[in-house]
């Protein structure tokens, strides 16, 4: 990780969130967010880790697309959306290629976001490492 961050406060933002419900785009509760995941070289925050169901599958959602208050973030994806997310491992972090397919899942255009972010990453390194 990088030894300073560009924005602090995003990450401090970010990690106040963990524990809160995770409401979809009509406010039902789709998970609880369980971890932050942040970009391996700036530090900011890329992805919320969200625990989903019973059995505490967890996935991601872009952090850049999230707003949080009162124990509650709410994100502009559906429940089934998030349910359908690729998988991952909240130790492990993400490789550019695994982040690649979860931004196609949600629709991140190549040119934008987290998507753009990623281009020219070595595909051997982690590109977001947990918080």
């Amino acid at each position: 990780m990088a030894t300073e961050i560009e924005n602090p406060i995003a990450v401090e933002q970010a990690l106040t969130w963990v524990g809160d419900k995770l409401d979809d785009v009509s406010g039902a509760t789709a998970g609880r967010v369980e971890g932050v995941f942040v970009d391996s070289i700036s530090g900011e925050p890329a992805w919320l880790v969200i625990r989903i169901g019973l059995l505490g599958r967890r996935s991601v959602v872009p952090f850049e697309m999230a707003a949080g208050g009162a124990e509650h973030v709410w994100v502009p994806f559906t429940k089934e959306r998030i349910r359908n997310a690729p998988e991952v491992d909240p130790a492990a972090g993400l490789d550019p290629g695994r982040e690649a397919e979860i931004c196609a899942h949600y629709e991140i255009a190549p040119e934008a976001g987290r998507s753009a972010a990623l281009a020219g990453r070595d595909s051997e390194s982690l590109s977001s490492v947990p918080a």
